[in-house]
């Protein structure tokens, strides 16, 4: 029982990077800037740029290599549409698909789930009632007169 239980952690092949977790910034970016971008490339980067990450935090990330991240910075490349929403993610923020629907002629809306509609409605029913509440509160308390 000589063996070393060390010796696994110091071979290289056992060595395996750690995830880098920071969280993006939430950077406000007008909608003009974004729409003023020349290219791609110069969505992407503003994007990149925006969420105060490394390059690599979102790369490694998103599953790209390196080479691959800078050619698409420079233009010489897309980022797959399969990764766009996953890259999104990672930055905090969806800048470049925004420039690529203004391209034509679209923008994002945020599709809402139907539990999402269903809480707008009842909060809009829930304001309506407090409102009324409120309004014969004030008639029994004398402060309004009856309609």
């Amino acid at each position: 029982m000589g063996s070393n239980i060390n010796a696994r952690f110091e071979d290289p092949a056992y060595q395996v990077e750690l995830a880098l977790t920071r969280r993006p910034t939430q950077a406000d970016v007008a909608i003009e800037t974004v729409r003023k971008q020349r290219s791609a490339a110069a969505a992407f980067t503003l994007a990149c740029g925006a969420s105060g990450l490394e390059d690599k935090e979102i790369y490694l990330a998103i599953g790209i290599d390196a080479g691959y991240f800078s050619n698409i910075k420079k233009g010489k490349a897309t980022l797959q549409a399969d990764l766009v929403s996953l890259f999104c993610k990672q930055v905090g923020n969806t800048i470049y698909p925004e420039w690529q629907a203004y391209q034509l002629g679209c923008t994002l809306v945020m599709i809402k789930s139907e539990a999402e509609r269903r809480i707008e409605d009842l909060q809009s029913q829930l304001d309506k009632e407090r409102e009324r509440r409120a309004w014969a509160e004030d008639i029994a308390l004398g402060r309004r007169a009856a309609a």
